[in-house]
């Protein structure tokens, strides 16, 4: 059959117009990430901790210190460096807004970074004494730069602790986990061995009423998280979209460490980003459906006072350590806060305390007060590390 010259011309173009399609979408898969792990700037302090440039100078606690759990990966934190004493500064306009009304949660992540810190101190010749800012975090105001804690610095030959090699492995992880292999014992008697000083407790469930109580107590204040516009607004403001805005910020939330399956990711990367409601929608989901059933262990962190400054500290400092334990054991963990995000909702409003209620319930003991959630298990697939912004960027000279 002869092929007219108009007939001819519009196949021509419609070929044409296919490729132009499937090159725009190459080129968006590419400039997205589709087929590619995060690499570059933002996640080279993972690999850079240790460079020489930084061993045996208090810039090598520093370097560790940023590799600390933090909430929704806020980064909160200014080091003011001399040579005897690192100030870890609270960066107080890197809040959540209505997700942590009294930077509760932004203390708990300081106190993540002091942990590193302490640990990286006899590594490269320290000895180190903190020194927690005192008073509440209900008076704090927002805004500026505000003193957490000081560390003090002397040289010293002490022994390093097993758990500073453990810092870069240690990474938060979104899948689901393997419940079926249960939680190692050696591991939960290592937990429950960890030294509290008095202001910090753990409480770990693995099976029973308080861990089905607890599950539940998750899933009901995610769901009256993602009803509340202000909040999901103000947790969305943290998530990145894309590659070339997370090497600007180096900060916030991005689809690889969202625990999604390979397929879902690059169809996430692929299209447009959500609006919060329905990322924080797929959230709820995730929380109900895969995070709480597949957890083998859910467990709480509890301190008398859970707005007192030094004590949101110690809870901070516990966790880390608590989390590198399961680095270094293969365990994987993940923060579920969100029964203690509604707590300081309801008390912000001043609505009846009803999340307090649900996890005083778990926990038991009213001299007690649960400031950080959490699940662990065995990982079905391992977890990607989060952008990091670098030493330079957070650190102050003297």
């Amino acid at each position: 059959m002869t092929v007219s010259p108009t007939r001819r011309r519009l196949l021509q173009g419609a070929g044409a117009l296919t490729l132009i399609a499937v090159g725009g979408a190459i080129w968006r898969a590419h400039d997205r990430g589709v087929f590619a792990e995060p690499s570059g700037a933002p996640y080279d302090p993972w690999a850079m901790w240790q460079s020489p440039d930084y061993q045996g100078t208090p810039l090598a606690l520093v370097a560790a210190g940023i590799l600390a759990s933090n909430p929704h990966n806020t980064q909160p934190w200014i080091f003011r460096v001399r040579e005897t004493e690192i100030e870890v500064l609270a960066d107080t306009t890197r809040n959540l807004g209505t997700f942590d009304p009294y930077l509760r949660e932004m203390h708990i992540g300081l106190g993540c970074a002091i942990e590193n810190m302490v640990l990286a101190a006899p590594a490269n010749g320290f000895s180190a004494a903190v020194d927690p800012a005192q008073g509440s975090l209900l008076g704090i105001e927002r805004g500026g730069m505000v003193r957490a804690a000081t560390i003090r610095l002397s040289r010293s030959a002490a022994a390093s602790d097993p758990l500073y090699e453990a810092i870069p492995h240690r990474h938060t992880n979104r899948y689901a986990y393997d419940r079926a292999r249960g939680f190692p014992e050696d591991l939960l008697r290592r937990f429950t061995s960890l030294p509290d000083n008095g202001n910090a407790v753990l409480s770990l469930f693995t099976e029973g009423e308080a861990f089905d109580a607890l599950g539940q107590a998750i899933v009901s204040a995610t769901d009256e998280i993602v009803a509340d516009h202000e909040m999901i607004e103000d947790s969305h403001r943290w998530f990145r979209d894309g590659p070339r805005e997370m090497a600007r910020e180096r900060s916030g939330l991005e689809l690889d460490t969202a625990g999604l399956s390979p397929a879902l990711l690059a169809a996430a990367k692929f299209l447009p980003a959500l609006p919060a409601e329905q990322s924080h929608g797929a959230w709820a989901g995730q929380t109900r459906d895969t995070h709480v059933p597949t957890a083998a262990l859910l467990g709480t962190i509890s301190v008398r006072d859970r707005y007192d400054r030094p004590q949101a500290l110690a809870a901070g400092r516990l966790w880390q350590r608590v989390h590198l334990e399961a680095s270094a054991a293969g365990i994987a963990m993940h923060p579920l806060n969100q029964p203690v995000e509604m707590i300081d909702r309801e008390r912000q409003l001043g609505k009846e305390p009803s999340a307090e209620a649900r996890l005083a319930a778990v926990i038991g003991n009213p001299d007690w007060q649960a400031t950080f959630a959490f699940r662990a298990g065995y990982p079905t697939r391992e977890a990607m590390a989060s952008a990091r912004r670098s030493v330079e960027d957070v650190t102050k000279a003297g």
